[in-house]
């Protein structure tokens, strides 16, 4: 067989869908479901790629697009057939999955305008996120294939531990990489001053990631102890059958009610289900059957020695992949009850903190007395910092107060100013003033006015951040009338006078702006407003007008379909709004920064180590 043309044949395929997907996102065809769903014509030109992967069904085609470009590199450096069999077998279960659940169906309302992207989405950390996330997963079906491929030509062989060493230090460099950027992105969008809360579907990364650090670490041993070469196989088969797993339990709707982050169920939860089974079953009965080929030996010979440290240090490893595996899968197995359960974040920090400390005491004494590649030391001394980060950086303060406009307090050792709201179009900023120094938390607006994403302020320092984070304020009363064309009503203050009304149509008849033009006067001043809507899938966008000099706000809620009467929401003036105090969480975060190099002195000392 020419696996050079039928790798080739397979990227060019997948490409091609891939760019078909874009194009039917940048031309804005909302007869397709998946575009009307996660895009719109509003939607910046970085979140129309991101798009791309934004749900279920892209996210499925990204992965298969980054495993068929992969497969692609593997034809030419001349991988062994049946390696290469394996790993187009492995992409034969991502069609399955891109076919069961397709980005391309149609969609069966006819409609002008997409949703768009979730505001929650719309930052450039999480544009990022799920390609380098899944650019991990995809090239651990690597090892997996070179692993069982081997064992089809001999079970003693070592010559596919090198190329699946390379091919392992990248994965689990760009899935740490994603799962950190996942991290950062929660710590500075979510507002909740965290960056880890062991989600579910968080743990869905966290899992294989672990596991693929066993993987490379018996790699590597295994080049030296043949009695290791067994571990290595199993270590292979159990991390890319963690992958599946995990995409198994984030998308077949099981965890909808203990993660933000998971998908709504779908008919390829069981798809997943199966091909994770056939996975694991598959590749260990390959390994039983080969068992009595396998060489023998020692796996180390003193306690003292660098293989007995290294293999300590996986079996820790293993029992937190342990650990985690059954918290973030115990909705599944409650699943029967009728009530499902999860575990809390108490669960992990309790039952992994005593194996982290002793994982960091062995790094600390790899570090001091073994020998390691350039690379090598960077990632282990990342590891080493980063654990201390997780400790020093948790040990600040939280205090939440009720801040006065303009008044300064004094929270967790900082001196703290409120100076009011700033409201500009589908974005409000809350503006603070920490020791002399200005920082701004940001909520996104939906186009009813309505919060839709949260950000914090954070003021950074080389002694850590201080993360303010606010609280919708409350008693902001929005008050609702309908005017009838021609007819005068009032709120309470000023008078409306509701003159005329136009609606715009497109090519198909659909409505897509509508307008009113209202007289208002306090019985002194008139003034003439012509508010507007404009027509979108999730009902429709209109942005507050000030009126008679910023006395009120106002907003065009609806035109009748006769255009006889128009409903207008009165808001407070903002100058009424900076005025209540805004009830805010200050924390702080001691040598953050700290946690954040760690992790790229991982990702990047993980890299460095693919040259010896």
């Amino acid at each position: 067989m020419n696996w050079k043309i039928f790798g080739a044949i397979s990227a060019a395929a997948v490409t091609a869908a891939s760019l078909y997907l874009w194009i039917l996102i940048f031309t804005d065809d909302f007869s397709v479901q998946y575009v009307a769903a996660y895009s719109s014509t509003q939607l910046p030109t970085l979140y129309k790629i991101s798009a791309f992967w934004a749900g279920q069904q892209g996210s499925f085609l990204l992965w298969l697009l980054i495993h068929a470009l992969a497969g692609l590199v593997l034809v030419f450096r001349k991988t062994p057939a049946p390696a290469l069999a394996v790993y187009f077998a492995l992409e034969l279960l991502l069609i399955i999955f891109v076919l069961a659940n397709s980005p391309f169906a149609p969609n069966p309302v006819e409609v002008s305008e997409g949703v768009g992207l979730n505001p929650l989405l719309q930052d450039f950390w999480m544009a990022i996120h799920p390609p380098v996330i899944f650019a991990g997963y995809a090239l651990l079906a690597v090892p997996l294939s070179l692993s069982i491929g081997a064992l089809f030509k001999s079970a003693a062989s070592k010559s596919w531990l090198e190329p699946a060493r390379k091919w392992t230090l990248v994965a689990w460099s760009l899935l740490g990489a994603g799962i950190f950027i996942g991290g950062y992105w929660a710590y500075k969008v979510l507002g909740w001053g965290g960056y880890w809360a062991w989600d579910p579907v968080e743990n869905s990364s966290l899992v294989p990631w672990l596991l693929s650090a066993v993987l490379l670490h018996l790699i590597n041993l295994a080049q030296k102890k043949s009695a290791v070469l067994p571990l290595a196989h199993i270590a292979a088969v159990f991390t890319y059958s963690l992958v599946i797993y995990g995409t198994f339990l984030t998308r077949s709707g099981i965890l909808g009610d203990f993660s933000v982050h998971s998908f709504a169920g779908s008919d390829v939860g069981l798809t997943t289900a199966l091909a994770d089974a056939l996975v694991l079953i598959g590749g260990l009965a390959i390994i039983f059957v080969k068992a009595k080929n396998f060489p023998t030996g020692r796996m180390y010979e003193r306690y003292s020695e660098p293989a007995f440290v290294v293999l300590l240090g996986m079996l820790l490893l293993i029992f937190v992949a342990v650990i985690v595996w059954l918290g973030m899968s115990m909705p599944l197995f409650t699943l029967a009850l009728e009530n499902p359960a999860a575990v809390g974040e108490e669960f992990y920090v309790k039952s992994t903190a005593p194996i982290a400390a002793v994982l960091f005491a062995l790094a600390v004494y790899s570090l001091a007395k073994f020998r390691m590649s350039l690379g090598g030391k960077i990632a282990h001394a990342g590891f080493v910092f980063g654990l201390a980060a997780v400790v020093i950086s948790s040990s600040g303060e939280t205090v939440t107060a009720e801040l006065a406009n303009g008044v300064e307090t004094e929270l967790a050792g900082h001196r703290i100013i409120y100076s009011g709201q700033i409201i500009e179009a589908r974005q409000k900023f809350y503006v603070y003033s920490v020791d002399g120094q200005e920082v701004r938390a940001l909520t996104k607006l939906r186009g009813n006015g309505e919060d839709a994403a949260r950000e914090p302020a954070i003021l950074k320092n080389i002694s850590g951040d201080v993360y303010l984070a606010p609280h919708p304020p409350k008693n902001i009363l929005a008050q609702e009338i309908i005017l009838e064309r021609g007819r005068f009503a009032m709120d309470g203050e000023l008078g409306y006078t509701f003159d005329s009304a136009e609606i715009s149509y497109d090519a198909e008849n659909n409505p897509v702006r509508a307008s009113a033009k209202i007289e208002v006067t306090d019985g002194v001043q008139t003034e003439t407003i012509e508010p507007q809507i404009e027509v979108t899938a999730d009902g429709g966008s209109s942005s507050a007008i000030e009126i008679l000099g910023g006395r009120r706000r106002v907003r065009l809620t609806g035109i009748s379909g006769d255009k006889l009467k128009a409903r207008l929401e009165i808001l407070p003036a903002l100058a009424e709004i900076s005025a209540v105090p805004v009830t805010t969480t200050v924390s702080t975060k001691p040598l953050i920064w700290l946690l954040w190099l760690s992790a790229a002195a991982i990702c990047a000392g993980t890299l460095a180590a693919v040259k010896k």
